[in-house]
């Protein structure tokens, strides 16, 4: 069953069709980056549709179809569509692809189905994996690696990852960086309307991240570590500001009354204003168990927002040693707490690791460069099967 949300063409015949199959569009740093791709890839030589597998569009979705030339939303059967995913094909045939982008959590059902429907080209993009994977999913990838053309690592950790790990051949593997709008995603005052309807004082400093509220977040070791400020000074009151949504926001909330953090920890759901969510803050903080490359943490920066994160995915490579001293030690909570406390006392500490911040994500993690890779990509893959590099054609 699969049920198509009304969209526009917004490219010529000329275009290299690309069809992403994700699990759905519903929130998170895979999502924002499809999203980006759709807004920055609409009327240009590259056209995108999608295919959720989820039955739903997700919020991310339902915000940026009008931007694909078309989005389908697939209702498949569980087991038998593992096996011969039929319906995927047929949905990917209709939408023309030239190319199928995979993300996390449909790789092997749609590279199989990739291949059924006879495309010029299978792109899977790995945005990171929350665990060392069980002998059945290395196998499972493995296979699918074999029936996809490129294997995209957002981080030169993860493609390490993909190779020595999961078993990936070298020679399929390529590393494109997750990007930012740095436009959009700049430096600007906090907004101050928002502060008072999150019953923020004036003067008060403010922490926080934008995330799922899901086990791998860790987000109650940032509220352990705000816990424990209460017996420092450091120079103004500390607020606690969480933007997202998912399973743990009860026990959050929960160890935030048990903690004596209730009159400020704020879980404020999700955003669809996140530059605000950004700008608002002072630190922005990641005490992940497991990352890829963090979207909000190169959304903060580019916004100019001092970071203390914990070395995990590809957090050190994003940060770089000119925000050496902001990076703790995977799991160290009182590293973490060390830094915060640093970081917060210090109003030149937090200026200069923000202007950091910005300057490194403008140079290295731009939207436009990670266009700019999944475009050449796109095209190299038609060209390989037609013999025509695509721009030849516009």
């Amino acid at each position: 069953m699969c049920a198509v949300i009304e969209t526009h063409e917004k490219a010529g015949a000329s275009a290299v069709r690309v069809t992403h199959v994700v699990f759905d569009l519903n929130g998170g740093g895979l999502e924002s980056v499809i999203g980006a791709m759709a807004k920055r890839f609409a009327g240009t030589s590259v056209a995108l549709s999608a295919i959720s597998l989820s039955g739903r569009a997700g919020r991310v979705g339902a915000a940026v179809a009008p931007q694909f030339k078309e989005f389908r939303v697939l209702r498949p059967w569980p087991i038998v569509s593992m096996v011969l995913p039929i319906g995927l094909a047929d949905a990917i045939r209709r939408t023309g692809a030239d190319v199928v982008h995979l993300h996390s959590g449909c790789w092997y059902k749609g590279a199989i189905a990739a291949r059924l429907a006879g495309v010029a080209g299978v792109v899977y993009t790995e945005h990171g994996r929350e665990h060392h994977d069980p002998t059945l999913m290395r196998v499972l990838d493995r296979l699918a690696s074999k029936r996809t053309d490129a294997v995209v690592a957002v981080s030169d950790r993860l493609a390490g990852y993909m190779a020595n790990v999961v078993g990936v051949e070298p020679s399929r593997i390529r590393t494109i960086r997750n990007g930012v709008d740095t436009v959009e995603f700049a430096p600007g005052p906090a907004p101050q309307e928002l502060r008072r309807s999150l019953g923020i004082p004036d003067g008060a400093l403010v922490v926080g991240s934008v995330g799922r509220l899901e086990p791998v977040k860790a987000y109650e070791r940032l509220l352990r570590a705000v816990a424990r400020l209460r017996t420092m000074d450091v120079g103004a009151p500390v607020y606690v500001v969480i933007w997202g949504d998912g399973s743990e926001r009860a026990p959050l909330e929960r160890l935030a009354t048990s903690g004596g953090l209730a009159g400020v920890v704020r879980l404020s759901g999700w955003t669809d204003t996140p530059v605000l969510a950004h700008q608002i803050l002072d630190v922005f903080t990641l005490t992940s168990r497991s990352e890829g490359m963090s979207v909000s943490l190169l959304e903060s920066l580019a916004c100019g927002v001092a970071p203390v994160v914990m070395d995990v995915g590809a957090n050190a490579e994003i940060l770089g040693p000119e925000l050496a001293g902001q990076l703790v030690p995977a799991g160290d909570e009182d590293a973490f707490a060390a830094a915060l406390v640093a970081t917060l006392r210090d109003p030149e500490r937090r200026l200069r690791s923000g202007a950091s911040g910005r300057a490194r994500v403008v140079a290295h993690f731009s939207l436009d460069a990670m266009m700019n890779s999944y475009r050449r990509l796109y095209q190299e893959l038609v060209a390989r099967r037609t013999g025509v590099w695509p721009g030849a054609r516009q």
